[in-house]
Order: structure tokens, then C-alpha cells, then sequence
């Protein structure tokens, strides 16, 4: 597997925030098809809040342009 994310863009107010980002992930399984990977394409969009000096993830989406493979 191999994912990668970019071009984040990260809004803050306070002790919340709001970040979103382009990911595209390459999965691997061998099979009889020797169509052996598959493509995702999309967009992430994540919300975080502030507890206790750590930063944790509340909300998370994953959303998808296309499949290929």
C-alpha cells in the first residue's frame, strides 16, 4: 500500500480546526486477473480539537473521485 495526502490547507479558531487535503492511495493484492492494483483519488476533510493540550481528530471524511483498477 502507499498513501500520500498534499496540499493541506489548515483553518484555526482557537482550540479547533478545520483541515482538508488531496490523497490518492495505491493498494496491491496479487490476483489471477494480474490486475494487481487499484487507485483511489479523492479528497480528505478533517475537524480536530484541542483536549488537554493534545490535538485529536473528532471528525474524518474521506471523499471519492474515482477507482481505477
Amino acid at each position: 500500500m502507499h498513501h500520500q495526502v498534499g496540499n493541506h490547507i489548515v483553518r484555526m479558531q482557537g482550540d479547533e480546526a478545520d483541515l482538508s487535503c488531496y490523497g490518492i492511495a495505491i493498494h496491491y493484492l496479487p490476483n489471477g486477473t494480474n490486475r494487481n492494483t487499484r487507485t483511489f483519488v479523492g479528497s480528505y476533510d478533517l475537524h480536530l480539537e484541542k483536549v488537554r493540550g493534545t490535538w485529536r481528530i473528532d471528525r474524518f471524511a474521506f471523499h471519492l473521485k474515482f477507482v481505477e483498477g
